[in-house]
């Protein structure tokens, strides 16, 4: 055969093989996103005003790249290839460790200490969990907050050089005598698991084992004072490889490799209120009628396997995905506890992410004196609470690190949870106030050198 044939032969081959994943979309039904995956959606010639799309080649482009034919396939052979070949992830989210492990790679900010919380945002975070716990007492229920331990927290062994953590504690290990300051029940997750030397997170997962969750679950019961409860860690059970990481799964979506699980010998009691599609339901609710009490968990993914040991323990129990956290449904539930369950590498989002409650009343005696802090203020009925509105805001000036935020609606002043968005230097705040609440006069209260002072000058507007 003539070289010229060959290359022609050659070149028909390649333009064949490059149609297939566009063409294969006409053909081929589409694969389904792979673990945490958003995929992006069909694009759209008009806007919602019925105008022409100007970023409709943007979104044709975003949608090829997320669903030609095989994708899931080719990005599972090219990933297996780079692992294989130069020992590197394909996925920019996913570190490859030692013996199989998988890491998050923006758990590696945590163990490296390289963009921790700042101490006003360390503040905030503790200073919102107790007014969390106020609200919680206001209703009869106590508040517990706990932290799941990152992996690379736990098991930095099976990690590769990432370079030497910087000097410094980790943000948990900051925050926790925040909370006791502040009077916020923690329970402890890192000290159980650290005790322990078997291995209770999945290699190729970001969360903990079956037998992890069972660990958790008995440092909460001890921590809540539960009485009556199963100890779940020690008890009997049988493994079978059914687990499939996530990281994994991101990594190599039509893998078929398996980890080990443990499936309990002893049964649960509970039972579902009603029916759920999975343990990431947004909201789930549970029986169990050989127990006595009612809780209220707010929990991440770590919960998925956590929950149903926590199901067994209380006669109602409420799971929420909420976030931010929805205080209405400690009223709505009627719960006496309230768990408050977050991974150690979410820890911002208690600083990104004001809960939704009322904000408490507070009394003032005197007039304080004028500062040099300017504040600004945003009124909005975003609907997220019934009968209130949401104030945003933030301080711009010398403010104490730890220093609360009031502000004065006519005669009555609020506290403020002393989180939210707001540029570097600014010291932002979030409340939700009843609707008919005056604002026609209002002012921003804050310490300096713990003096009570007000803002000089306040900036309000409605959005």
């Amino acid at each position: 055969m003539k070289l010229k044939t060959k290359a022609d032969l050659a070149m028909r081959a390649f333009l064949c093989a490059c149609l297939v994943p566009s063409v294969g979309m006409l053909l081929l039904p589409e694969e389904p996103a792979a673990a945490n995956q958003a995929l992006a959606q069909p694009p759209s010639l008009t806007t919602g005003e019925g105008k022409v799309n100007p970023q409709v080649l943007d979104e044709v482009t975003d949608y090829v790249a997320d669903h030609f034919a095989l994708r899931q396939r080719l990005i599972t052979a090219d990933a297996s290839l780079q692992a294989l070949v130069f020992q590197t992830s394909a996925q920019d989210s996913v570190v490859m460790g030692k013996d199989g492990w998988l890491f998050y790679r923006e758990t590696l900010d945590d163990y490296l200490h390289t963009d921790p919380l700042t101490e006003r945002e360390l503040f905030g975070a503790a200073r919102t969990l107790a007014l969390l716990s106020e609200y919680a007492q206001s209703r009869g229920a106590s508040l517990t907050f706990t932290v799941a331990p990152n992996k690379a927290s736990l098991y930095p062994q099976y990690l590769p050089y990432v370079g030497i953590p910087l000097n410094g504690e980790d943000d948990i290990d900051r925050l926790v005598p925040l909370l006791e300051e502040q009077g916020v029940k923690y329970a402890d997750l890192f000290f159980p698991f650290r005790e322990q030397e078997q291995v209770l997170y999945h290699a190729a997962d970001s969360h903990w084992t079956r037998r992890g969750a069972a660990l958790a679950h008995d440092a909460l019961s001890n921590a809540l004072g539960l009485e009556n409860r199963v100890e779940w860690f020690t008890q009997p059970g049988q493994t079978a490889k059914t687990h499939r990481g996530d990281l994994y799964e991101m990594l190599y979506p039509t893998g078929s490799a398996l980890e080990g699980e443990t499936q309990f010998d002893h049964p649960f009691a509970f039972t579902y209120v009603r029916p759920i599609r999975g343990p990431e339901d947004q909201r789930i609710q549970t029986e169990n009628s050989a127990q006595t009490g009612s809780l209220l968990m707010f929990r991440d993914s770590f919960g998925n396997t956590l929950f149903p040991f926590m199901a067994e323990d209380f006669a109602q129990a409420a799971f929420s995905r909420s976030m931010p956290y929805q205080m209405a449904l400690l009223d709505e539930t009627g719960a006496d506890t309230v768990l408050i369950e977050l991974v150690e590498r979410n820890l911002d989002y208690l600083v990104d992410n004001p809960p939704i409650f009322s904000a408490p009343l507070r009394q003032l005696t005197g007039a304080p004196a004028s500062g040099k802090v300017f504040a600004r203020i945003v009124s909005q009925e975003d609907g997220q609470l019934e009968g209130h509105i949401r104030l945003e805001g933030t301080l711009s000036g010398p403010v104490d690190v730890d220093s609360p935020i009031y502000v004065q609606l006519g005669d009555s002043l609020y506290e403020a949870s002393p989180v939210g968005m707001g540029e570097d230097g600014e010291y932002p705040f979030t409340l939700y106030v009843p609707s008919g609440a005056s604002l026609d006069h209002v002012r921003v209260l804050y310490l300096l050198d713990g003096q009570v002072l007000q803002a000089g000058q306040t900036d309000f507007s409605h959005r």
